[in-house]
């Protein structure tokens, strides 16, 4: 027998479909969180300074000898350049803790630059231009300019006394901008 009144069929439809329906969106929901877990575990350390680069973060950046906050002006293969209050720092990704900011205005992408932190201290030797050698094994903070930028130490050379910095005791060069 047809019952005339669809309101109860209506009501169970509606019912079923609303079921089905926050299932489904739960389902979607842990995919997509799934999702984005994996795809945060197989960043690695540069990926992340380029992201905080290309969205135009603001970042705070601490090494063994100090901190700066400013944005992400370069990322190389192994250290990021970061500007800030008139002062640049290139600091190795390895040796170096980053908090970040979203910013409202947009980042920008890599062009042009040193690809490694070693080429960018040759970088230097070429510019003659007046740094600050940072590291913590040895609370190294030395300025001067770079004379020679070798397979593994720096010449630093400042009024005339010459410095030799092993590459693995520098964490950051700090410049004036």
């Amino acid at each position: 027998m047809l019952h005339d009144d669809p309101t109860p069929i209506s009501a169970l439809s509606a019912h079923l479909r609303s079921a089905v329906g926050s299932e489904v969106v739960d389902e979607w929901e842990t995919t997509e969180h799934e999702t984005e877990q994996g795809r945060r575990r197989r960043r690695g350390l540069i990926d992340v300074w380029e992201q905080a680069m290309h969205r135009g973060d603001h970042v705070t950046v601490f090494t063994s000898t100090g901190r700066l906050t400013g944005t992400v002006d370069f990322v190389g293969n192994d250290y990021a350049t970061v500007i800030g209050d008139g002062t640049c720092w290139d600091v190795r990704a390895d040796r170096s803790v980053m908090t970040t900011r979203r910013s409202n205005s947009g980042g920008h992408t890599v062009s042009g630059g040193s690809r490694t932190f070693k080429a960018r201290l040759a970088e230097y030797e070429s510019t003659g231009e007046h740094v600050t050698l940072l590291g913590g094994s040895h609370g190294l903070e030395l300025s001067g300019r770079i004379v020679v930028a070798a397979t593994d130490h720096v010449l630093l050379s400042d009024d005339g006394k010459a410095v030799v910095v092993p590459l693995g005791t520098i964490d950051a060069v700090r410049r004036i901008v």
